[in-house]
């Protein structure tokens, strides 16, 4: 975050933005994922926001609404070696991949 003197901000890799279609702000469903797994945006790898953005649209297509308990069915989070604080999603034994 910035300091005293500057607003507050967080890094993000382009790819996000360009590749994913990640938008600020970002929606309820990122926001509540981030708040659930207790993580910056950025601590979050880049094919877990590809995850998250592919639940979030075939839920559009598909006319179902989008639910957390749903979405952690199919995917388990990783957690990356101290000191780097990645944190990933791999397929869950339960579901595995939709």
């Amino acid at each position: 975050m910035g300091g005293t003197s500057n607003p507050p901000f967080f890094y993000m890799y382009q790819c996000f933005f360009r590749d994913l279609g990640v938008c600020l702000p970002f929606t309820q469903f990122e926001c509540d994922f981030l708040n659930f797994i207790n993580a910056a945006p950025c601590q979050l790898h880049p094919n877990s926001w590809g995850f998250l953005r592919a639940f979030q649209v075939l839920c559009s297509a598909l006319g179902i609404g989008l639910s957390l308990p749903v979405f952690l069915h199919f995917y388990q989070l990783k957690l990356g070696e101290p000191p780097y604080g990645w944190v990933s999603l791999n397929c869950s034994k339960a579901g595995g991949l939709f």
